[in-house]
């Protein structure tokens, strides 16, 4: 077939080669318009082509796509006791918290699709400071993770997203964290909690 291309051009502008007369005569043809009321061509899906395996490979990774990030399990996200490891889920609100060290943590499921960089997830908290005499101080924190499929065993782990330290040197204090996570479908999921602790005398 590659001969008619040479001979013809790609696309040919006019025939008058022997050799390829009809092919070019078959392109120089406009194409055919149908009729007015005739009923429109219909291309056949892609998906008309899959095997019924192939459907719920599919079926299932996209449900997975759509679901986008969220908790590993209902005790994935929250406040722990503890520093550097979970010793003890407290729960997304942590209350008064007695004296020791805690931690914000989360164990995410992320779909096991995509690239580096494509899910992500926001953590954000505000601490609001109580002090005699004067207005109260509010600080902020903020910080982005990139997360990724961990495996089907486990989910991946971010800790500690914030640390904390009770009684507050600061002075006692009120605080708020939320974590969220875009959806694919333009939404995103929000996992929020509080925890309060008391000031060092």
């Amino acid at each position: 077939m590659w001969w008619w291309l040479a001979a013809c051009g790609t696309p040919p502008s006019r025939c008058g080669v022997e050799e390829c007369g009809e092919v070019c005569a078959s392109l120089d043809r406009p194409a055919a318009v149908p009729a007015p009321g005739a009923p429109t061509p219909t291309v056949p899906s892609p998906a008309s082509d899959r095997s019924v395996f192939e459907q719920e490979l599919v079926a299932a990774t996209l449900q997975d796509v759509r679901e986008g990030v969220r908790p590993w399990d209902e005790r994935a996200v929250g406040i722990c006791v503890g520093k550097k490891e979970c010793k003890q889920f407290l729960g997304r609100d942590g209350g008064e918290l007695p004296a020791g060290d805690f931690v914000v943590k989360a164990e995410l499921r992320v779909p096991a699709a995509g690239e580096k960089g494509t899910w992500k997830v926001k953590f954000d908290s505000e601490c609001r400071t109580e002090r005699p005499g004067v207005e109260p101080t509010v600080s902020t924190y903020s910080r982005e993770y990139d997360v990724a499929y961990a495996g089907p065993d486990r989910g991946f782990r971010l800790l500690p997203l914030r640390m904390i330290e009770s009684p507050s040197k600061e002075g006692p204090q009120a605080c708020t964290w939320t974590l969220t996570a875009p959806n694919p479908s333009g939404g995103e999921g929000a996992w929020k909690g509080t925890w309060r602790v008391p000031g060092r005398r």
